[in-house]
């Protein structure tokens, strides 16, 4: 038994405890009080004598192993040296956090402490060690005596996880071993005895006393050699549970069978396994318990004051409270803990009867009573265990119960353990020795029992025979001396030892110390990453947001959610973010924390740059730590034992393209053990992005998506975030502003507010303002745009670096080199510098923003032009913005080096000085110089640099001669063919400067691979243009002309959609991936073959709209379900009907094939769900329960279970079997529209009203991810077949695809109409959905669908408004914002959020201070633009609200409802408007109202062909008209107020408002008339029409009946919901429509004598679509007949005939 100091268990325990067990165990002491204790005997014990047999002449420091010490990180060459050392830290460490400390140390070993302290890691080394051989026996297959023995030697000093790690294995290595190893087993015991406080749990010691049980049970019958020892550990394991109140061993499955092997030993005639039988049931008497045997022991002392057991000063048992507790508690046997059975007649009835032990313990064997004998034992073993042998000897003398031959055998046998135990001092063994010496010859009491005294021989005959000779030879002597005739014979049938001996050996720790310790090296790289760190560095906690398409309102802290990620299962994560947003920022902040947090063998951090990488896609890791000088064999020990967090930075800096987590095989078996945080710039991106992020599964054969990759993308700065930087940036140098005074710059120049919510532009801003403002009076007048920022911080930046190097102290070399580069220019010559090294860095190594430089091996390559030792090259570099880390060099920032890249476009002829703030003109061709064939330009395809493009579209922006000379490029190639590649850079970047070409004349221009997405080409002219390989994708193509033109490899981005005869609502992909289902609005059912897209069959059977279908698993059959409340089977391959399925009084909203396929699921607006055969159609069930309709109804995989949700917010279980319910979860999203499962079925969507899409685990019912990103409700969400992808469809007319595992949304596609169904191809490559027209469009599910720059509104578009000035205009969305728009260009300005949650009318007041909102809740809010603030609510209808105008003199607003009412408000008034009419307002677009000019009057129109024309201050009727037959939509007054145009049914009635009725009507979209405006002038009458087009009306005379349509405005690829004019520019429009757009076009008419009116487009708003309306493709090469097709379907044309026609046709209209 391992003899070290008791633990403390509860505040009433004694000092200390059986070093055993570290806290009280069990659950109660039930079972303890159901045994029925036996009363005392009345007879008296006899007065004890008090012996003086004093050998413990003191108490002594407890046993520990002592060693000499080693010195800081010499080798340890014993384990007992290692142990020692690891016990010194731990007692230190116990007792600073203890109020007393025990002063057992001696000054060696203080010296040592005082000396670890100062070395932090090696005390971790220490640790270390033992934690490292406790791995190193279990992963070893040879567990021989010597490394059992070495290996239980650590268990004091190990930690937890060690320590459980090493009690398994041995638990394990016992249990499976065949034959008994005693010294596994008592290895077993004593790493149990010798656990640190919290290491073990109760079930730990049931669980091995289980197994001994067992064992023993099965070796009792043999000889009694094994079931000694087994007895034996069995009692040590019961003494561990009895002095730490184990409460959890089962009385009918441990303790009765316990029990009952240890009576089966009886019938031995063995002494000493009787006697260690007798003690284990002594023990078992105690388990379970509620209290400790010393604790029963010393409450029954006067030292429990208070329930708390007295302790002396020094953490020692008191001896008089465990004496005097000894003899109350044997006083109280028969009152407290008496045992039913046999009465108990005191210590005193065995010596009065004269039996001897073996009598004793057979007659008494197994009754069940509790002996005070075993508690004084092991009282004993405690004060033996303190070091307080004078108390143990005491004790021995003293104890109540010391006549009882069974304490005198325990007290024996402790004293033997004593003796021949090494880690006592000689002295005590030899005391030890005496001791027994003594009580034989002189104590008469203890040598009544003959076998007593044979016992007492034994052992000392046994310490006769220890290596010790001294002591042995005390021992012999000391036998000798007792021996006489009559002396009990001695026998040696079992060793006498308590622990397992010392180590003499230690290979384990031999083999442990040739292991590399790396926290030495761990903590010096700490140190230095520390210490690199500046504290002193501005850093604002960024915002971020899940995906590229997330709403910039989805923002959570990233760092938060970094965290996060590392604490959960996933092994990338990617953060994306602008250049200067503060990706490597945030990269640094965050190792900065992960080191400071850093603990001892937990995760490390490690910093990658990923351009300082020579080729990071194999060995990454490898070449980091190599470079931070860690050798090969610490690299493979941190391979194979330790995680690293691997905090990768600037992934598109290293010019990657593969996937590093994979090719570097991270996270694989045998590989690198990782957490990988990777960073890269957005505009690196391409479509599928996240593929070269994406880890492989750990697991390739699961069928679970594992959820190992997370996306976040850094968000701009808040006004708030700005300013805190602000804060910090002031007081880093002397400045002359403050905080105070910057804000106040940033928030009056216009829009640099939004430019520097990037980061590092908010640094160039900063330092750029000073010069920026200085001498600038009126600061609104200041245009800034981002590359003017690095501009002036670049001259900024010479311009400081160049005084620095003046005030430094310079060699005369250095001094005359800096003289002659000021004459020279030095702000010049330093962008020259750099200028020409960021072109060499993208010439020599492909744009790779690191430099590595060592003179001797490069001073003849073409750095040292850049880094070499020349004077001028040295002090251009250290005044430029390159930094520096040992021989690595790098520009201030990646887009620095993009930003120099750039100028060698630019500066390469542009030799006219530009003022940069002033407004700039378009140059003449004169102005223009032609740039340097040698710029990068025409040597290389800068499309691979998309942040260089956008660093020379921005200069296009600001600089019209760079413009200009791009121009010339594009048009120079329609005569040099050589400048293709130089026309096709120039192209997409003024493309991307946002350039419109409407008109252009681009014939013969030679531009392939160009990209053009999302460009203006409205009638532009490409006839026999060479645009191989270019991207036209959302591109607006509308009449463009490209007969001619060379067009292989052209890409739109779309592919050809189907056409219905009829609205198809619902459509299903069959999972063999061979035919596509479309289900049509009155029933018929097209089946196609999706190889051609040719419609193979046609299934008619239904009565009513197709509301959904489904494939049979093996594609043979098609389930549908319609509004004609049926659901139909149908044979595929013959189009027959197989079944009818009639039981719904109500339509059928989803159907679906059981896995199997022999059942059909329907779910249906009666609020129930169905179960048929789908063989013969029988109904098998009918599921009810839920309270609303039933949307959705799906099968678990396994074929098990139903699912369903509906309109009571319910998702319900069903048992297919049975049809019994299950589970019902009640969300809180409101209704759930529509669900799916994973095809593994563990995970469940839902889609809901709101737009929100949640993710559940079908096991636990738990919420998993929330997908946002649609504004209006979710009608179908899907998994793609193989689990990894959501498609979602909405009303909000997107299709979004999104991420399983991560939550991000990763493409968007932008339909017309609110979507009805989709449908993913069984590859997962295409995607089908149906919007309730005849279209059924086809997607690439693997593109990006629109454009990630998005600009303008991501809804229909309700209203448009000129401000009085004509500068600006704002538009109104059902996307909930408001934008200002500059009426010249078409930027857009501010942006405002409505505050609502769905909007269904605006209206703006005419100097659009108001805004007035009409929401789903029927009433009109109103909202100040200025402010942003909401105004009253105007209530009164009782409808919904779908028509508001305001008067022209804005004290009026009108409103037309749902409910057939007109009111008229004040909006300075919250009473309720005025009816001014019950009307018939029908559908959403057919309710119209206008105002007169000056408000005075309002006219309202009725479907029924009613116009009335209310008095607005009166509120009364006074003119009326009615155009029978005709339903009024659209009404509009002229300028001067006296003719009122009416839209009805595709006719423009004028009605002069001094005659009773219309008297003129004119023929205009035969679709009708959404909305009509005058032009101020009053000659030119535009209307917007349910055919997608403008009708323009021209009057060429004041009198009556001179109107016409001069011009037809086509393209729009939605409803023409308003226009409005100019007031400056009369000729001038603008429209809004629901194909998202705003835009404006003016009136041009030719000077020949026809005399033809054209409307041409000035600029509109990228609305992520492709137009291609009226484009001609007349003899195109090249285009494939996919593209030719869908161009044809968006109403393209094969030749020029068709539009000249439609030309002369509008234009004769007038004649």
């Amino acid at each position: 038994m391992t003899i070290r100091p008791l633990k403390q268990v509860d505040q009433d325990a004694a000092a200390g405890e059986d070093p055993t067990f570290p806290s009280a165990l069990g659950k109660d002491d039930q079972l303890l009080r159901s045994l029925d204790i036996s009363k005392s005997t009345s007879k008296p014990l006899p007065t004890l004598p008090r012996i003086s047999l004093s050998v413990f002449l003191k108490n002594v420091p407890k046993s520990a192993i002592k060693t000499k010490l080693p010195r800081p990180q010499q080798r340890i060459e014993r384990t007992d040296q290692l142990v020692y050392c690891n016990s010194l830290l731990l007692q230190e460490s116990h007792a600073l956090s203890s109020s007393e400390q025990e002063p057992t140390l001696d000054k060696d070993e203080l010296a040592w402490l005082t000396e670890i302290k100062n070395d932090p890691m090696e005390r971790d080394r220490l640790q270390w060690l033992a934690t490292r051989m406790v791995e190193a026996f279990v992963q070893d297959t040879i567990k021989d005596t010597n490394r059992i023995v070495e290996i239980v030697a650590l268990g004091p000093i190990l930690e937890k996880e060690s320590y459980r790690k090493l009690l398994s294995s041995l638990i394990t290595g016992f249990e499976e071993s065949p034959l008994m190893d005693t010294n596994l087993l008592q290895g077993l015991v004593q790493l149990a005895q010798s656990s640190s406080p919290g290491h073990l749990v109760s079930d730990d010691l049931v669980k091995i006393l289980s197994i001994l049980r067992i064992r023993l049970q099965g070796t009792h019958q043999q000889s009694t050699e094994h079931p000694y020892y087994l007895t034996l550990a069995i009692s040590r394991v019961l003494d561990v549970m009895a002095d730490h109140k184990i409460q959890d061993l089962d009385r009918v499955l441990e303790h009765e069978p316990l029990s009952g092997v240890l009576s089966g030993l009886k019938g031995s005639t063995d002494p000493y396994l009787m006697y260690q039988a007798c003690y284990a049931f002594q023990a078992l008497q105690y388990v379970p318990n509620n209290e400790t045997v010393l604790q029963a022991v010393l409450r029954h002392s006067r030292g429990v004051v208070d329930g708390v057991v007295k302790i002396t000063a020094l953490g020692k048992l008191d001896l008089g409270s465990v004496l005097e507790g000894l003899g109350n508690l044997q006083d109280a046997l028969g009152n407290i803990i008496g045992v039913a059975g046999t009465v108990y007649e005191g210590t005193s009835s065995l010596m009065e009867s004269g039996q001897g032990v073996m009598e004793s313990l057979k007659e008494r064997y197994g009754a069940g009573q509790k002996r005070p004998w075993y508690a004084a034992i092991r009282a004993a073993y405690a004060l033996a265990e303190a070091g307080q042998l004078k108390d143990l000897n005491c004790l021995i003398c003293e104890a109540p119960c010391r006549r009882d031959p069974l304490f005198q055998w325990g007290i024996c046998q402790l004293l033997g353990e004593v003796a021949i135990d090494l880690i006592w001092s000689a002295t005590s063994r030899q005391q030890a020795n005496e001791l027994l010496g003594r009580l034989y010859k002189n104590d008469p009491e203890w040598g009544r029992d003959e076998s007593v005294k044979a016992w007492m021989l034994t052992i000392i005959d046994k310490v006769g025979s220890i290596a010790d000779q001294e002591v042995a030879a005390n021992a012999l002597a000391l036998k000798q001396e007792l021996s006489s005739g009559d002396t009990p014979a001695t026998r040696h049938p079992y060793p006498l030892r308590s622990r397992l001996p010392i180590p003499a050996t230690s290979p384990i720790l031999a083999k442990v110390q040739d292991i590399p310790y790396l926290e030495y090296e761990l903590y010096k790289l700490r140190l230095q990453r520390l210490q690199e760190y500046d504290e002193r560095a501005i850093y604002v906690l960024p915002e971020a947001k899940p995906s590229l398409l997330a709403k910039d309102d989805e923002l959570f802290p990233l760092l938060e959610k970094v965290l996060e990620f590392l604490a959960s299962d996933c092994q990338v994560m990617l953060i994306l973010g602008d250049s200067g947003s503060g990706k490597s920022t945030f990269n640094r902040y965050l190792e900065h924390l992960l080191w400071k947090e850093y603990k001892r063998g937990g995760p490390i951090p490690l910093f990658i740059n990923l351009p300082a990488i020579d080729e990071p896609q194999n060995n990454m890791v490898d070449k980091q730590l190599q470079f931070l000088n860690f050798d090969e064999d610490q690299i493979m020990e941190l391979k194979l034992h330790r995680q690293l967090i691997l905090i990768c930075d600037g992934y598109d800096e290293s010019q990657q393209l593969v996937n590093l987590h994979r090719t570097n095989s991270l996270n694989q078996t045998g590989q690198w053990d990782t957490k990988m945080v990777i960073s890269c710039r957005s505009q690196y991106l391409g479509r599928s992005y996240q593929d070269r992020f994406k880890p492989q599964p750990t697991d390739r054969y699961k069928s679970t998506p594992q959820r190992v990759f997370q996306e976040a993308v850094i968000a701009p700065f808040s006004e708030e975030q700005i300013e805190d930087y602000i804060e910090q940036y002031v007081p880093l140098e002397p400045r002359t502003w403050s905080t105070e005074d910057y804000m106040d710059k940033l928030t009056t120049i216009p829009n640099l507010m939004d430019l520097v919510t990037n980061p590092f532009l908010l640094l160039l801003a900063l330092e750029a303002l000073p010069d920026v403002t200085k001498g600038n009076q009126d600061l609104s007048t200041i245009k800034i745009v981002r590359i003017q920022l690095y501009d002036t911080f670049v001259n900024h930046w010479l311009n400081v670096n160049n005084r620095r190097l003046q005030s430094n102290p310079l060699s005369k070399q250095d001094y005359d080199m800096l003289g002659m580069l000021e004459d020279a220019g030095f702000e010049a010559m330093g962008v020259d510098y750099c200028t020409r090294l960021a072109s060499a860095m993208f010439e020599k190594l492909n744009g790779k923003a690191v430099v590595q430089y060592l003179h001797l091996k490069d001073k003849t390559t073409w750095k040292v032009e850049y880094f070499g030792p020349d004077p001028e090259v040295r002090l251009l570099r250290e005044a430029s913005p390159v930094t520096r880390s040992g021989t690595h060099f790098q520009f201030l920032h990646r887009s620095m080096l993009e930003y120099f890249f750039s100028c060698t476009v630019v500066r390469s002829s542009t030799s006219v000085p530009v003022d940069e703030c002033a407004p700039q003109s378009t140059p003449d061709s004169s102005d223009v110089q032609s740039l340097d064939p040698m710029c990068p330009l025409f040597t290389r395809n800068l499309l691979d640099e998309p942040p260089v493009i956008q660093f020379l579209s921005e200069r296009v922006q600001e600089n019209p001669i760079f413009k200009g000379q791009l121009l010339e490029v594009v048009e120079r190639t329609k005569s040099d063919v050589s400048l293709g590649t130089a026309a096709a850079n120039a192209i997409s970047i003024l493309v991307r400067a946002g350039v419109t070409f409407h008109r252009h004349d681009f014939r013969g221009i030679r531009i392939p691979g160009a990209d053009l997405s999302g460009g203006q080409f409205d009638s532009a002219l490409f006839q026999g243009a060479d645009l191989r390989g270019a991207n036209l994708g959302m591109s607006w193509l509308r009449k463009a002309d490209f007969s001619n033109a060379l067009m292989e490899g052209v890409r739109f981005g779309e592919l050809p959609y189907l056409e219905e005869d009829d609205d198809a609502w619902s459509c299903c992909y069959s999972p063999d991936g061979r035919m596509l289902a479309v289900g049509q609005r009155r029933g018929a059912i097209s089946l196609y073959d999706i190889s051609t897209w040719k419609k193979i069959r046609s299934l008619l059977g239904h009565d009513g709209d197709i509301e959904f279908l489904a494939f049979s698993p093996d594609s043979r059959w098609l389930v549908s379900g319609s509004e004609d409340k049926a659901v139909r089977v149908w044979d595929c391959s013959s189009g027959d009907p197989l079944a009818t399925m009639n039981g719904h009084t109500r339509n059928v909203l989803s159907v679906e094939f059981s896995p199997c396929g022999k059942k059909v699921a329907s779910a249906s607006l009666d609020k129930s769900v169905r179960l048929w055969d789908s063989v013969t159609g029988e109904p098998l069930f009918v599921l009810e329960g839920h309270k609303g309709a039933v949307n959705s109804v799906k099968f678990t995989p396994d074929g098990r279970r139903l699912v369903s949700c509906g309109d009571d917010k319910t998702i319900r279980f069903w048992d297919v079997e049975t049809g019994a319910p299950g589970d019902v979860w009640e969300l809180d999203l409101g209704p759930v529209v529509c669900l799916d499962i994973s095809p593994d079925g563990h995970q469940l969507v839902s889609g809901h009203h709101d737009g929100t899409l949640r993710l559940w685990s079908t096991a636990s019912g738990s919420a998993g991810l929330d997908l946002h990103g649609h504004t209006n409700a979710v009608v179908r969400a899907l998994f793609s077949a193989d689990g990894q992808r959501i498609a979602s469809a909405s009303s909000d007319s997107t299709v979004k695809i999104w991420d399983v595992s991560s939550g991000v949304l990763v493409s968007e596609f932008n339909g017309n109409n609110s979507l009805v169904d989709i449908s993913f191809s069984s590859n997962g490559q295409h995607l089908a959905s149906t919007d309730g027209s005849r279209e059924v469009r086809l997607w690439d599910a693997s593109s990006s669908g629109c454009s990630l720059g998005q600009r303008g509104h991501s809804h229909f578009v309700r209203t448009v408004a000129y401000l009085p000035t004509g500068q600006f205009i704002w538009s109104g969305s059902m996307d909930k914002s408001v934008l200002e728009w500059d009426a010249r260009t078409g930027t857009v300005g501010s942006a405002h959020a409505l505050p609502i949650e769905f909007v269904y009318s605006i209206a703006f007041s005419p100097n659009t201070k108001h805004t007035a909102v009409a929401h789903g809740d029927e009433s009109i809010q109103l909202w100040d633009l200025g402010t942003g603030e909401l105004g009253p609510a105007l209530e009164g209808h009782t409808g919904i609200v779908v028509r508001l105008i305001f008067s022209p003199c804005g004290k009026w607003i009108a409103s037309a409802s749902k409910d057939k009412t007109v009111r008229l408000w004040e909006p300075e008034s919250t009473e309720q408007g005025h009816v001014l009419a019950n009307m018939d307002c029908g559908t959403f677009s057919n309710c119209t109202v206008t105002f007169s000019p000056i408000g005075q009057q309002l006219a309202a129109g009725d479907v029924d062909g009613t116009v009335n024309i209310f008095d607005t201050q009166s509120k009364t009727l006074f003119r009326t008209t009615t155009l029978e037959g005709e339903r009024i939509s659209a009404l509009a007054y002229s300028p001067n107020g006296q003719e009122l145009a009416i839209g009805a049914n595709g006719l423009l009635f004028f009605w002069d408002l001094q005659s009773k009725e219309p008297d003129l009507k004119l023929e205009v979209d035969p679709s009708g008339t959404d909305c009509i405006a005058y032009s101020p002038c009053g000659r030119w009458i535009a209307c917007g029409s349910y055919g997608n087009t403008v009708q323009l009306c021209g009057r060429y005379s004041s009198g009556m009946g001179a109107e016409c349509v001069v011009a037809v405005v086509d393209g729009f690829l939605g409803l023409v919901t308003d226009i409005a004019w100019n007031p400056v520019e009369p000729l001038e429009f603008v429209t809004s429509s629901n194909d998202r757009s705003v835009r404006v076009w003016r009136i041009s008419k030719s000077n020949d004598s026809d005399g033809v009116v054209s409307v041409d487009l000035i600029w509109g708003s990228d609305i992520g679509m492709l137009g291609t309306f009226g484009m001609i493709l007349e003899g195109v090469t090249g285009l494939d007949a996919t593209n030719r097709k869908l161009l044809l379907q968006r109403d393209a044309v094969d030749d020029t005939l068709t539009s000249k026609a439609n030309e002369a046709e509008v234009g004769s209209s007038c004649d």
